[in-house]
């Protein structure tokens, strides 16, 4: 099985799952893929967001939330793992996540993703907020993989 990993603030009590954004929980899962996760951790530290060429357009209060507090990656396995603590930690994750596809290439990549495969590769957490954000894109994959009109 192996050992799963979340990223937590130990200042605000708050916490990143790697399933809400599509990635694995094992270290190397997630740290391998450049997307997802590591991508909304990086908005949460961002100091400086809106200034300059190549930042992300949201004005949203998640970016830079995180900048200078307490944080941690941490396993189940962990000596006083913060996994037997999160009870009351809230997970915005999804928040997150939320802010992170309102980039337009971002957004853009994953809706192309979502016309082409439907959600057959979407479970849990990351499900519910693509049929929330995309559920055109979603039904235009689901009917390409029922019908087999995926471009080959």
């Amino acid at each position: 099985m192996g050992q799963y990993y979340k990223v937590f603030n130990k200042t605000k009590k708050e916490y990143l799952s790697p399933h809400t954004f599509g990635n694995g929980m094992k270290l190397m899962e997630f740290t391998s893929d450049g997307r997802g996760m590591l991508q909304g951790l990086s908005l949460l530290l961002a100091n400086g967001n809106g200034r300059g060429g190549g930042d992300h357009p949201s004005e949203s209060e998640i970016i830079g939330r995180w900048s200078g507090d307490n944080i941690t990656i941490d396993g189940d396995y962990a000596d006083d793992t913060l996994w037997d603590k999160e009870r009351g930690w809230k997970d915005i994750s999804k928040d997150v996540y939320r802010v992170l596809l309102q980039d337009s290439w971002i957004g853009k990549e994953m809706e192309e993703r979502l016309k082409k495969d439907g959600d057959r590769f979407l479970y849990g957490e990351e499900l519910e907020l693509m049929q929330e954000l995309f559920p055109t894109a979603i039904h235009e994959g689901n009917l390409r993989q029922k019908f087999d009109f995926v471009e080959k």
